[in-house]
């Protein structure tokens, strides 16, 4: 059939079966071939921030590991939850406003043993407070807050009333 046409219609035929074959080519091979490779460099790139983002956390877990085992062997020789955090209202100057202080029973999370401590202070000034919350988070030597709630007084906004909950791990 393609020999009854004349030269000049047989290039033309053979052209657009070329053009058309190309096109098959592109649309049905090459084209999904590159989608798929941009695809996976952006995913290779995604998984290397997140390898990137678990070796930070990896750091992170084995520094906290450390600093938890050498609060350990410190936390030996130590006093009792209650008598530190009433040592700190006396060091910070709230043992006036100390309403009360209740210890929590203790419960065990894993291998560590968690302490809790209540405490409600009334009529305390924003200073106060802060300088209460600097002094268990730096010289307590392992208590932390666990919950802090503050409202302030009806009759005087500048005072607060706080009840507090603070928490100390230690190994049994």
């Amino acid at each position: 059939m393609i020999n009854r046409l004349n030269p000049r219609e047989r290039a033309i035929v053979i052209g657009g079966a070329i053009v058309l074959l190309l096109l098959f080519v592109w649309f049905v091979l090459l084209s999904p071939y590159f989608k798929t490779l941009t695809k996976l460099d952006r995913k290779i790139a995604a998984q290397e921030r997140n390898l990137v983002v678990v070796e930070k956390m990896r750091d992170q877990i084995l520094q906290l590991r450390q600093q938890l085992a050498t609060a350990g062997q410190r936390k030996q020789g130590e006093r009792p939850l209650f008598s530190q955090v009433e040592s700190l209202t006396e060091q910070t100057g709230v043992r006036e406003q100390l309403l009360s202080m209740r210890p929590q029973p203790a419960t065990v999370q894993g291998e560590f043993r968690q302490q809790l401590v209540e405490i409600r202070l009334e009529k305390i000034s924003l200073a106060q407070m802060v300088k209460l919350l600097h002094a268990v988070e730096y010289r307590s030597g392992g208590v932390q807050v666990k919950s802090l709630r503050a409202k302030p007084r009806f009759e005087d906004r500048s005072l607060l009333d706080v009840n507090m909950v603070l928490m100390s791990l230690e190994k049994p």
